[in-house]
């Protein structure tokens, strides 16, 4: 029996595919710590769990995009499902760090593999306002995970150790394995023979880069991914570091700021769900971040940057990443029904990319101020401004006048 796309169950399945990379990450890092004890390792050298998870995470896409769009979606999601899975197993049971950090690198190029399919199976079977609501769904799926993962972490090392947690991922994978093989059926209208030839893959990905409208969203995609990814990585800096918030009220911070990313993406869903245009909504998206960002630096700049003054701002600024992601996604997509898993892969990069760039930028920036915040939120949104009046609003008004 196959599951029905326009089923609950289906939608849980490719939730659960998004969801890995996240839990992965973020499950891991209450055991950063216990992982160096256990392993004889210091601090820099645990640290590069989470690097080289990211790397993985972000080559595979380059790789199992094109795969997919070959051999259709199914086999290759059964495999990378198993490669999940399996490099758990081996992370659960190592006896060195080095071995760790080599299986944590194949794990997230196993997450990395489901992401990229998941986008490419709702392209496949969606259209319009349907695929843009099913992203939404996605995106809301992979903004809550991240809220969650820690406290599971928590929970697990409280009664158990820290291979426990690889453990449970490793079963994750496997209980993949067993839902897509037999109850998965296969997604693609015709596979492309000629996918993986040397010529037609790098002409299928310079299409995908040159394209304006896919390049264009791609761009959109890692920008607002770069914008929230700054809250992320600046706000232990800035919240324990520069204003001395406890951790216990640094966690609820936390949790407040990247559940307006859930709230974005869930009202994005609802709001296309009403007829709501896409263009619309995402120029919305684009100049509220904008907007949120620049008020931010403007607090800081001013000497006023405190936890109750910039925290409405940042869920507001994270609410408009919500409703920006699954409509940049998709609209990265929409172009290359033909290959899909291609411009799925592009996206993906270009957003992991956008994200290591933000941490970097704050990493950078940071002066013991809470400056750095905002500032490199600020770069970030604003560039997606001017991403979309240079690329995609000259586009959509272009295919307005022509029909």
């Amino acid at each position: 029996m196959s599951l029905r796309p326009r089923g609950f169950a289906f939608t849980l399945l490719v939730a659960a595919l998004v969801a890995l990379p996240p839990l992965s990450i973020d499950m891991s890092l209450p055991a950063t710590d216990r992982i160096g004890a256990a392993l004889g390792a210091p601090a820099s050298q645990t640290g590069m769990t989470l690097s080289l998870f990211m790397a993985g995470f972000a080559l595979a896409q380059l790789g199992f995009g094109p795969l997919s769009d070959r051999f259709g979606r199914r086999v290759p999601l059964i495999a990378t499902c198993a490669l999940f899975g399996a490099s758990g197993f081996f992370c659960a049971f190592t006896g060195s760090i080095d071995a760790l950090l080599f299986w944590r690198f194949v794990q997230g190029a196993g997450a990395g593999g489901a992401t990229v399919l998941a986008f490419a199976i709702v392209r496949d079977l969606f259209e319009g306002s349907q695929a843009r609501a099913r992203m939404a769904t996605i995106s809301a799926v992979m903004t809550a995970a991240p809220m969650l993962a820690p406290g599971i972490g928590a929970l697990i090392l409280r009664l158990a150790d820290w291979r426990t947690i690889f453990l449970l991922l490793a079963l994750a994978g496997v209980a993949l394995v067993l839902v897509v093989g037999f109850a998965f059926a296969e997604s693609i209208r015709a596979a492309d023979p000629g996918a993986l030839a040397v010529r037609p893959l790098l002409r299928n990905y310079a299409r995908a880069l040159t394209h304006r409208v896919s390049v264009g969203h791609s761009l959109l995609a890692g920008l607002s991914f770069g914008c929230m990814f700054a809250f992320v990585s600046g706000s232990p800096f800035v919240f324990i570091g520069a204003l001395g918030l406890g951790t216990g009220w640094y966690a609820l911070l936390f949790a407040t700021g990247t559940l307006g990313l859930t709230a974005g993406s869930l009202l994005c869903g609802r709001l296309v769900a009403l007829g709501v245009g896409a263009r619309r909504l995402l120029a919305a998206g684009v100049i509220g971040q904008a907007a949120f960002s620049l008020a931010l630096l403007a607090l800081a700049w001013a000497g006023l940057f405190r936890v109750a003054d910039s925290l409405p701002l940042i869920v507001l600024a994270n609410v408009c990443v919500g409703v920006i992601t699954p409509l940049a996604v998709h609209g990265a997509m929409e172009p290359f029904p033909e290959m899909a898993g291609v411009a799925s892969a592009v996206c993906g990069c270009i957003r992991m990319l956008g994200g290591a760039a933000a941490s970097a930028l704050v990493a950078w920036l940071f002066a013991g101020t809470p400056t750095a915040l905002p500032l490199a939120m600020t770069v970030f949104s604003t560039a997606s401004v001017l991403t979309w009046l240079v690329l995609l609003r000259p586009a959509t008004r272009t295919a307005a006048s022509s029909r």
